[in-house]
């Protein structure tokens, strides 16, 4: 497939694959994946193929096959009740929307439910849902290939004098995602910032990749009409100016094509058994815990659902693929999103 941004051509595509040789896998690697690296380094070859290379030999290292098929946040329930995300619906283009309520965020309360080292795991395991699952679904419903999301960050309310004990975790998720989801980020809206903001935003700008920092864009409590620039009436929650209101709420939502009915061959039972899992997580450690305290005898954990869809991602395989520079790596590899869509004589959005 010809690539449909009009600043690179055939011959530089071409060129990418020959300079990565082992490390391009056709059957794992689509040509709108590796221009989303060529991109994020400017169309270099060389800094990108150092990207590509980097973020397959990190996919082995962390273990991400193993944290999509095994990984279960039991903190999820505690922690959404203090920091509300959703991913609700898509934009005018398509691209997926994610809500994220960054006012109710007390660092007290988080660092007591969670910690860095398993947010970390959280964000690697969404991050595959999002590439593998959720754009799949968002690219059929548009007729075209959508890879980036539109985040809506509300941060009313937010104490910032606490801002500095998270500094380390905005760091983190937007490293996550820019070495190794490179060009996923369509736009960032911050709302209801207040006029301290300024001054937090100073810091977030030295902490966080340049390419992040240039599309995010601050707003104060007048942001509706900025929202209904690039959101229709209905997919947009109610609470931020739109007509949707989900049954629970807009803001602990999970709703879009993925799941909504509207596209044939979603949902996926693997990727929509995240929540199950982690509710499943969220009742052993209880039980463990009411067992320690002699309350109750500890009862033998229900894997039945969570061994099967672990049986189904391991004949799935993973979005990097095999890696040839790392040994002990089994994956198998899969088709990516994009190429999917490309089956379908869909074209890349030239975004």
């Amino acid at each position: 497939m010809s690539s449909a941004d009009p600043s690179l051509n055939d011959a530089q595509l071409s060129s990418f694959k020959d300079a990565l040789g082992a490390h391009f896998n056709p059957a794992s690697h689509s040509d709108a994946l590796l221009v989303r690296f060529l991109k994020a380094r400017s169309f270099n070859l060389e800094l990108a193929k150092t990207m590509f290379i980097n973020w397959r030999e990190w996919y082995a290292r962390e273990g991400v096959d193993d944290i999509v098929a095994n990984f279960a946040f039991h903190e999820h329930a505690d922690l959404r009740k203090i920091y509300p995300k959703s991913a609700h619906k898509t934009d005018k283009q398509g691209r997926l929307l994610l809500f994220e309520q960054f006012g109710k965020l007390d660092a007290t309360e988080f660092f007591q439910i969670t910690t860095l080292d398993r947010i970390s795991k959280l964000e690697i395991r969404e991050a595959e849902k999002l590439e593998l699952y959720r754009f799949a679904a968002c690219s059929k419903a548009a007729g075209k290939v959508v890879d980036k999301v539109v985040v809506v960050m509300d941060v009313k309310d937010y104490p910032f004098m606490q801002f500095y004990r998270i500094q380390g975790l905005i760091s983190m998720i937007a490293n996550i995602n820019s070495n190794y989801h490179p060009e996923t980020l369509g736009q960032v809206l911050v709302i209801n910032a207040p006029y301290l903001f300024s001054a937090v935003w100073s810091v977030i700008v030295n902490i966080i990749p340049a390419d992040t920092a240039s599309k995010c864009k601050i707003l104060g409590a007048d942001y509706q009409a900025a929202l209904l620039e690039i959101v229709s009436p209905e997919n947009l929650p109610a609470m931020y100016g739109g007509t949707c209101e989900c049954p629970g709420g807009c803001n602990y939502a999970d709703v879009g094509p993925w799941n909504d009915g509207t596209v044939e061959g979603y949902p996926d039972t693997f990727w929509e058994g995240f929540a199950q899992r982690d509710m499943d997580a969220q009742a052993a450690v209880l039980a463990a815990k009411m067992a320690e305290a002699g309350v109750v005898k500890p009862a033998a954990a229900k894997r039945g659902s969570i061994a099967s869809l672990k049986e189904r991602f391991s004949r799935k395989g993973s979005l990097a693929g095999p890696i040839p520079s790392v040994e002990g790596n089994n994956s198998t590899p899969r088709k990516s999103v994009t190429e999917s869509i490309e089956e379908e004589d869909v074209f890349v959005d030239a975004e």
